[in-house]
């Protein structure tokens, strides 16, 4: 008789709601969480890894694995629409450190370093130390906590430090940050990672100029480095007055009954500015922040939603368009507009002016004009900042040696010298590029008798909503003269003399509509002539939800600007249309 087969124990504990993530952290011992989107499910990659590490710490018991769905649970949050992945450990029920990337050695580095403290514990021959959690979910978001901080007139300021390589490896990550909690400062997120070059040519620019400099780079990528998020209220200014504890702690004072004189070696008078890397100003510090910890939220209304501007090159374009736009979805970002078009030359002269005299002109010049570009409209929280983090260096060559992993290495077109790729580089650069492909516009818009009729206020709270401006608007019953101008394309078809029955047997309501791409913003919000067409396509669209067949089908609306602005002069008599 055949034996029952064994049944295999799975790797990997599978969380997907808030109860199981809070009964997961009632397990003892030590669990490295796999946090994945929905999209794209749990890095396989790190399987091998983890089934390694299982079997390697087997006899210890206290290792664990997880997945853990972020889209589900509310505690993950700040980790949703991030393609990255996230390995986050927990021990006893803390979340006390992170991994972002797959960063296999890092994960193997951290889980053996655990496991062999769990191990000097269970001997006797250490005491389990403090836990300290880490925080990486929204601070003080309340509008009631914003309001009382503005009360008491105390500003909690945020910056990043950077513990470097030396003392990460010599094990002084923690006696640093005890210096750094007695110096009166509070450490709100904590993370070990290796720099890019990009990150720490960034994060150090202002030394960009000391004869030492290349050195220092070379020297803070031979190990992983500890980045902070260092907070500290004060009344004014920014925190660093870091700069200030090289004077406060120069010389040893009076040790504190709560404060010993030395912190595990470390003297006082070791400045915590040779220790850690604080920027030193409010400028640098709010830009780190989002760089290195692109997921930490100081408050809700830090939290602004942008618009900025992407180009989709031709060439890419026409070879990887939908893997290109479902990764701008994966990263969060709503297309508000878009637009396909065939550039001209003077176009694209006049959008890229200031690169004309440039040795590479030339080819993008030849590269604009070659086929259709799609230029989109995105927009999320900073999406000026992370849509430029996301692209990479502007030098293709940069791109693919610094950052392999930006979207202009990624989506590099082969025997093709220039990125494919662009994005606004401030704000103010992202409304004026916008403007350029985007420009307010006029667009005629009519609400049809029958939906006049019932679905009039339905159908102007979607058209505010959608973010128009009415300029002119007036209801009235059309003439058949009216009718007739409006449909004069349709004149003889089958359907001619019942459309405009139609569009005559009750009061309009007919409206000049300002926007942005007013006129194909207004074509999209309408959605496609037959409602039956836009139940399937354009569920959200005013004739999905309001039209009761293809010719009372509850809007009209102009089919391009010279269309607009003859039916706005019809409808209206002559009005500014600027």
């Amino acid at each position: 008789m055949a034996s029952k087969k064994k049944k295999e124990i799975p790797l990997q504990d599978i969380i997907t709601s808030q109860n199981q993530w809070d009964e997961m952290l009632q397990k003892n011992g030590i669990v490295v969480i796999d946090v994945y989107q929905a999209w794209c499910g749990p890095c396989k990659a790190v399987t091998g890894v983890l089934r390694k590490l299982k079997t390697d710490f087997s006899e210890d018991n206290v290792l664990h694995f997880a997945v853990a769905e972020a889209d589900r649970i509310e505690t993950l949050k700040p980790f949703r629409n991030n393609c990255e992945p996230v390995f986050l450990f927990s021990v006893n029920g803390k979340i006390i450190d992170i991994v972002r990337g797959v960063n296999a050695p890092l994960i193997v580095q951290k889980v053996t370093e655990l496991v062999q403290e769990e191990r000097q514990i269970a001997a006797g021959e250490k005491e389990r130390s403090e836990l300290v959690e880490l925080v990486f979910l929204e601070e003080n978001s309340s509008e009631e906590t914003v309001g009382e901080a503005a009360d008491e007139e105390e500003i909690l300021r945020y910056s990043v430090g950077i513990i470097k390589p030396n003392d990460v490896l010599e094990g002084r990550v923690e006696e640093i940050k005890q210096k750094i909690r007695h110096a009166g400062f509070d450490i709100k997120a904590a993370e070990e990672k290796m720099l890019t070059e990009e990150q720490i040519r960034v994060f150090y620019a202002r030394n960009k100029e000391k004869p030492d400099f290349e050195d220092f780079v070379q020297f803070m990528m031979s190990g992983p480095c500890h980045v902070l998020v260092i907070t500290k209220k004060k009344e004014t200014d920014t925190i660093p007055h870091w700069k200030e504890l090289h004077e406060e702690h120069s010389a040893p004072d009076e040790p504190e009954p709560d404060k010993p004189e030395s912190v595990g070696g470390l003297e006082e008078a070791e400045s915590l500015v040779s220790l850690c890397d604080v920027q030193d100003s409010v400028e640098d510090a709010s830009r780190q922040l989002g760089f290195f910890f692109p997921n930490f939220h100081i408050s809700k209304k830090d939290q602004q939603v942008e618009k900025t501007l992407a180009i989709i090159r031709p060439t890419l374009l026409k070879e990887r368009r939908k893997s290109i736009m479902q990764r701008i979805h994966d990263d969060g970002f709503k297309i508000a507009m878009q637009k396909e078009i065939i550039l001209s030359e003077d176009q694209v002269r006049a959008f890229y002016k200031e690169h004309v005299n440039e040795d590479y002109f030339p080819v993008l010049l030849e590269q604009m004009t070659s086929g259709p570009t799609l230029v989109l409209a995105l927009t999320r929280e900073n999406a000026v900042a992370h849509w430029r983090s996301l692209l990479g260096p502007k030098v293709l060559e940069e791109a693919c040696k610094e950052n392999p992993d930006s979207l202009r290495a990624q989506y590099a077109v082969d025997n093709v010298p220039i990125n494919q790729l662009h994005g606004s580089s401030t704000l103010d650069d992202a409304q004026k590029e916008l403007e350029f492909f985007f420009p307010q516009e006029q667009t005629f818009a009519l609400i049809k008798p029958d939906a006049a009729k019932n679905y009039k206020d339905d159908i102007m709270k979607k058209v505010k909503d959608a973010g128009f401006n009415i300029s002119r608007i007036k209801e009235e019953s059309l003439s058949r003269e009216m009718a007739a101008q409006f449909y004069k394309d349709h004149e003889g078809k089958p359907f001619y003399e019942q459309l405009v029955s139609c569009m005559t047997e009750g009061p309009s309501v007919i409206m000049v509509l300002s926007k942005e791409n007013a006129v194909e913003e207004w074509r999209k919000l309408m959605g496609p002539t037959d409602p039956e067409e836009a139940k399937k396509t354009s569920p959200q669209s005013i004739r999905a939800q309001f039209a009761h067949d293809i010719l009372s089908n509850a809007v009209h609306g102009s089919s391009n600007v010279e269309h607009a602005l003859k039916s706005i002069q019809f409808a209206f008599g002559e009005i500014n249309t600027d």
